[in-house]
């Protein structure tokens, strides 16, 4: 597990340039579908910065009465901010936690990714969450990614980062994460025969997973 100052300066730089993302966004792509299922650019950083700001009660209240249309609610309660006022929420100083990160890592991408804005991750920021992703602790990020990579190989291609036993699956750090995490999108990145195994693993929809608990 990273430190806690190499933590917080992943936070800060992924804030950073998820932030720098959304002042290049013109008002077409604000509205532009993410890969979270039925969510636009803007109501994926609406929850995004809703998110990494909530406090230990607020969080623990969630984990305990939250339903599957608690983001729903918070989205529509919030969306209605200007794209300067939701920007300059989303980059303000959050909650630095591991979970809040791969929170600002997985959504970035998920607007990213249809918009083609890609972009690399650095090994040392991505590592930490691809660990997390697999551990017993990941249901707080997105429920389901460590079952779907239950059995399997995972070796990136652009990092020195490799995890689990069985059919191989390779591919840049980034399609791992985002496979892991229950994107479909990221498939076409990934090579070996462990692929088709992980790819039946997915929710009918590809990303419904992540909308159950966050």
């Amino acid at each position: 597990m990273a430190s806690r100052t190499t933590l917080l300066r992943h936070f800060q730089a992924e804030q950073e340039e998820f932030g720098a993302l959304c002042r290049s966004l013109n008002d077409e792509q604000w509205a532009n579908l993410s890969l979270c299922d039925g969510w636009t650019v803007r109501q994926t950083v609406v929850h995004v910065a809703w998110h990494i700001h909530r406090t230990t009660a607020e969080t623990l209240r969630f984990l305990l009465y939250g339903t599957t249309q608690g983001p729903a609610r918070q989205i529509a309660r919030d969306e209605t901010q200007s794209t300067a006022q939701l920007i300059d929420w989303l980059a303000s100083p959050g909650n630095c936690a591991i979970v809040n990160l791969g929170e600002l890592m997985i959504h970035q991408q998920d607007v990213r990714r249809p918009l083609g804005h890609s972009r690399q991750i650095p090994a040392d920021r991505i590592q930490p969450i691809l660990n997390f992703s697999l551990g017993r602790g990941s249901a707080a990020l997105v429920p389901g990614s460590r079952k779907r990579a239950v059995d399997l190989r995972f070796v990136a291609t652009d990092m020195d980062w490799s995890a689990g036993d069985g059919p191989l699956v390779r591919g840049t750090g980034e399609a791992l994460l985002m496979a892991i995490n229950g994107r479909r999108s990221a498939f076409q990145d990934l090579e070996g025969p462990g692929v088709p195994t992980l790819a039946s693993r997915q929710t009918p929809k590809g990303n419904s997973a992540v909308l159950e608990k966050q």
